[in-house]
């Protein structure tokens, strides 16, 4: 079972009650990219990333199981020797899927293995950590699970960093992926800086607004930066998941100064 596929849901989940309108809508839009071209071949992530500035990813998901359950979509799965493959869906009337399903597996496989994986969030979090301290946002501590002479004992989670600015503490996660971060973890993080007493501040790809609620209701902030961040020796890696998976990827030297602006507006309001 795929559990990052379905962001973190089992293989058939799907709500079973009456369908609301993005529900509707979601299934549509799914029907007509599928209609563009019927021998297309997409995975559950790739279509929650293409829709989820419209739909959230689970209104994806549950639109595409939807499609499935009713006929419109078939699914496909190449086995393999090792971990688990990945659920291809295909128009019901695409017989010759198996040639592109091999690439685009081997594609998924590359960008999913471990090293690849973590270089990412190496990455990213080396990116930010370099664009706050030049906006004077000091990173005080990391991998942090004691702090103002606290020690976090309920879980066995910790905060990536805690910045410094202007006598304000900030505890900090960055996420470079493109799911979502799972919703406990979410929870639990946000109790940690509770608990320190610090500030909540959130630095991840996309987010739904559901969960950026829970943040600001806790006097934090969330940085979107949408694309994915790679180490820039994977230019060629890079350059087939944005061409053959069409997802939003980059090799990033820094961070743009936009996105780092909107953090230290938002800070200078509020301090």
């Amino acid at each position: 079972m795929d559990y990052d596929e379905f962001n973190g849901a089992p293989e058939d989940y799907f709500e079973p009650s009456a369908p609301d309108h993005y529900f509707l809508q979601s299934q549509e839009e799914i029907r007509e990219l599928y209609e563009g071209n019927r021998e297309s071949v997409y995975y559950i992530r790739q279509l929650q990333v293409k829709f989820e500035k419209k739909y959230y990813h689970w209104i994806t998901n549950n639109a595409i199981i939807g499609l499935f359950k009713i006929g419109y979509l078939k699914d496909m799965r190449i086995p393999k020797e090792k971990g688990t493959s990945t659920r291809f869906f295909i128009h019901k009337a695409n017989r010759y899927a198996k040639r592109t399903i091999n690439s685009i597996e081997k594609i998924i496989e590359e960008y999913s293995q471990d090293h690849i994986t973590r270089s990412c969030g190496h990455r990213a979090e080396d990116l930010f950590c370099n664009a706050l301290a030049m906006r004077g946002f000091m990173p005080k501590a990391k991998k942090v699970k004691e702090y103002n002479d606290k020690k976090w004992e309920k879980t066995g989670h910790d905060l990536d960093f805690v910045f410094n600015r202007d006598g304000v503490d900030y505890g900090c996660e960055i996420k470079n992926t493109l799911g979502y971060i799972d919703k406990e973890e979410l929870e639990i993080k946000l109790e940690m800086c509770a608990f320190f007493g610090i500030k909540p501040f959130f630095i991840m790809r996309y987010s739904p607004k559901t969960y950026n609620k829970l943040i600001y209701a806790q006097g934090g902030f969330v940085l979107i930066f949408e694309t994915q961040i790679y180490e820039l020796s994977q230019e060629i890696l890079v350059k087939k998941i944005k061409d053959v998976l069409g997802l939003p990827v980059i090799c990033s030297k820094a961070i743009p100064d936009g996105i780092i602006d909107r953090f230290e507006k938002w800070h200078t309001i509020n301090v």
